[in-house]
């Protein structure tokens, strides 16, 4: 199978920090509980595991830029302008009539807008243009045994990863992604390209470095990450800026990971909202960024926080909402 991964202009996500070091994973202290898990439960044999984890090198400059990564240590003001530029916003017109028809059965099938599915392949890949040049095998290696908060989610992915190269045939050395192991136009993470992954041209192969299926699988994961109904809703709204009559009392929650308040609430502390299908018991969070002007509001609905599933970060999800946004505006929607 071919991987269709294209050339970076340049590896801004490394840190400038010694790029690898030696280390043969095989002889970790947790290369065992690889082993078992990959025989027991996927039918490896010990010597394809040991001798894959030979061939993994330690990046420790992925596990910097991954606890340095943009939506965690940039304010706002400093992380909107990465993705909402006119370069980003004009390619993502372009995207979107270059992909019109399989957008629109995505849109028909999934209910997900098309400028949505648009603005998460823009902001993960430059729509494409950036997939990414760290071997999966290493990113996830260092991250799955070496990381020092976050091993146990990346080690998962390190077993899905393997997995996924045994049932699609690839050479574990091959794949080529981000310092998170993250695949493809979407950014899938191994486990989620195992279960949400999608064949959406039907050309009998799920290759998320192609188009079609990268907009699909966006739109699969969408309705079906998070579980049942709790995925995206159909003409729901996503978020509002807003503008509280007072100040915001100190115990009312923001930035959270899901709706905490309803409507009614953020109503009775001064913070009118209005439009079709509210109601006062409607879920709704609140969302504080700091931006350009200072300090902004915005209600965030369930729709939002299914974006947020992608990446749960607050910044994260309000640039691909206001991305869209701005690429539906230029399209002329």
């Amino acid at each position: 199978m071919t991987n269709k991964l294209l050339l970076p202009l340049s590896a801004l996500v490394i840190l400038a920090t010694p790029l690898t070091a030696t280390a043969d994973y095989s002889d970790h202290p947790r290369s065992q509980e690889l082993v078992q898990r990959l025989v027991k439960e996927h039918g490896f044999t010990r010597e394809e595991v040991l001798d894959t984890l030979e061939e993994a090198e330690k990046i420790p400059s992925l596990v910097e830029a991954e606890k340095k990564s943009a939506e965690k240590v940039k304010t706002w003001a400093d992380y909107r302008p990465i993705f909402l530029n006119p370069s980003r916003i004009q390619n993502g017109v372009k995207f979107m009539q270059q992909h019109a028809t399989t957008l629109a059965q995505a849109e028909t099938e999934f209910g997900v807008p098309r400028e949505v599915i648009t603005a998460i392949i823009g902001v993960e890949t430059l729509y494409g243009g950036f997939t990414g040049s760290v071997r999966i095998l290493d990113a996830l290696a260092t991250q799955g045994f070496d990381h020092p908060t976050r091993s146990p989610f990346f080690f998962e992915e390190l077993v899905a990863y393997l997995v996924f190269c045994k049932q699609y045939g690839y050479d574990p050395e091959d794949p080529r992604g981000s310092y998170a192991g993250a695949m493809g136009l979407p950014q899938f993470m191994p486990s989620n390209y195992l279960k949400l992954g999608l064949d959406y041209d039907r050309n009998g192969v799920r290759d998320l470095w192609t188009v079609n299926d990268a907009i699909g699988s966006a739109a699969n994961y969408f309705i079906h990450y998070r579980g049942p109904g709790r995925g995206w809703r159909r003409g729901e709204p996503v978020a509002v800026k807003v503008t509280p009559e007072f100040e915001v009392p100190a115990d009312m929650p923001v930035n959270q990971k899901d709706t905490t308040t309803t409507v009614g609430q953020l109503t009775a502390a001064g913070i009118t909202l209005s439009g079709p299908g509210l109601k006062n018991d409607t879920p709704v969070g609140l969302l504080r960024l700091e931006g350009d002007e200072g300090t902004e509001y915005w209600a965030a609905f369930h729709n939002f926080y299914v974006i947020m599933s992608y990446n749960p970060r607050v910044k994260y999800a309000m640039a691909v909402y206001q991305l869209s946004q701005a690429i539906r505006e230029a399209a002329g929607i």
